[in-house]
């Protein structure tokens, strides 16, 4: 999928230098639309019997006065086009059956289906839902109506599938939930991320996550052409760009989304999100990050078997092997960061998991000549470190979700992660795929599990 504008706003930006990060992707709705029809006077059995009373009866002068005054109206037909229909049906004077995205008239001759701004009834979910933040930001004065499908994604985002950054951050999305009603961007990454979710347990809803997914990039990208005006309208951008984010990570071919978002989480937080003083995102540094996970796995060493020995052996040997392939600055670093993550996990995750912060940090913080070149899909050298990242940071991941107990609402991540390490090691020449033996036999072997 194309970026759209959010793409060129990522790379248009020098990052500088911040607390606010996004670590590792594996741990680290609106209203229900008011109704269109409109019904006509209705004719019942008072109307038919005071007619048929008046038929072949003589009338004097006053009598005809008086059953002209007595006669009820007559019923008016109904309506019978749509009066909230899309554009295309109005100018061609047709009824449309207002589905959404796209009504059945537009997608039978291939138009692209658009709707006029339509009132929305707030949601008895963000309703219920309270936040402090929440009463600095007013209605917008043009919302934006949803589906009763929207409804359900809307509540599928609060029981499950809310990001899992930040860690125990529960209450947090709880919080930022209920801005929704003032941002549409917020509400459309939120429920993409919800579809997204669904779609990956068999809920066919792909389609729906896609358009969610691109209305909530164009409207993000609409509300950054202006300064932030409120904390409320900061946070909601910064929750947009890290569900959207993290959307990404449940697409198969969503990595290099993953990564250009995850850098635009960076960006927002330092440009476009005004003081983080009483922010709901004020605890998401690197440091409440690590505070975290050292209260949820503590700081005891690990006691790893001896396949688990071999495991991280058998992975710095394959890293290491990359080290002749690296040339620029930025993927040297990479390799070395990955590697005191894999040493690191030997005697402790929580020390795993501080690295993780360190290694995000370097395309975060580089420049753009640095950050295009590192993730074009023809640098196999960064596509072989890419593939050892996806795979250390599932393992570790694993580990802090299943201590947490959080695993099984990412057990999604098993399979993109396959998916996302099977693209990068098919993108490979034939001179590269040997750099790519141990891990993706790893990856064989995960995947028969």
């Amino acid at each position: 999928m194309r970026h759209l504008e959010l793409g060129n706003m990522v790379h248009q930006h020098r990052s500088p230098t911040a607390e606010h990060w996004v670590p590792c992707s594996t741990c680290s709705p609106g209203g229900i639309p008011e109704s269109a029809e409109d019904s006509g006077l209705a004719s019942g059995p008072e109307c038919t019997s005071a007619s048929i009373s008046l038929v072949g009866t003589p009338l004097t002068e006053g009598s005809e006065t008086r059953a002209r005054a007595r006669r009820p109206p007559i019923p008016r037909k109904g309506h019978t086009k749509s009066r909230l229909g899309c554009f295309h049906c109005k100018r061609r004077k047709v009824k449309c059956q207002e589905t959404i995205p796209s009504c059945l008239n537009c997608t039978r001759v291939g138009l692209v289906c658009e709707y006029p701004e339509r009132p929305r009834m707030a949601s008895a979910l963000s309703a219920s839902i309270t936040s402090t933040t929440a009463v600095t930001a007013g209605l917008q004065s043009t919302p934006t109506v949803f589906t009763p499908e929207d409804m359900r994604y809307f509540h599928h985002f609060l029981v499950t599938a809310y990001p899992p950054l930040p860690i125990q951050g529960d209450q947090i999305w709880m919080q930022t939930a209920s801005l929704s009603h003032s941002y549409d961007y917020l509400m459309h990454a939120m429920l993409g991320l919800a579809a997204s979710h669904l779609d990956l347990h068999g809920g066919n809803c792909s389609s729906q996550a896609l358009a969610h997914r691109v209305k909530a990039i164009q409207c993000l990208n609409t509300s950054l052409s202006k300064p932030c005006s409120s904390q409320a309208e900061g946070d909601a951008r910064f929750a947009a760009m890290v569900a959207l984010a993290f959307q990404a990570s449940c697409m198969a071919e969503g990595m290099p989304e993953f990564l250009a978002m995850s850098r635009g989480c960076h960006i927002i937080a330092n440009t476009a999100m005004g003081s983080m003083k009483n922010s709901l995102f004020r605890e998401f540094t690197q440091e409440g990050y690590c505070g975290s996970v050292r209260r949820i796995i503590g700081i005891v060493p690990l006691n790893l078997s001896e396949d688990e020995e071999v495991l991280i052996h058998d992975f710095l040997q394959s890293l290491r092997a990359l080290g002749p392939l690296c040339k620029s600055p930025l993927e040297v670093k990479f390799l070395a960061s990955t590697e005191s993550i894999a040493k690191a996990a030997r005697t402790s995750a929580t020390q795993a998991f501080s690295q993780f912060a360190a290694l995000y940090s370097l395309f975060n913080h580089c420049s753009n000549e640095e950050f295009a070149p590192f993730v074009d899909p023809n640098n196999y050298p960064a596509q072989l470190l890419f593939i050892h990242f996806v795979l250390i940071e599932f393992a570790i991941g694993h580990i802090v979700l299943t201590t947490a107990n959080k695993g099984g609402r990412f057990a999604y991540r098993k399979r993109t992660c396959i998916a996302w390490m099977q693209k990068l090691a098919a993108g490979l020449p034939a001179e590269y795929e040997k750099y790519a033996e141990w891990p993706m036999g790893y990856v064989r072997r995960l995947s028969a599990r």
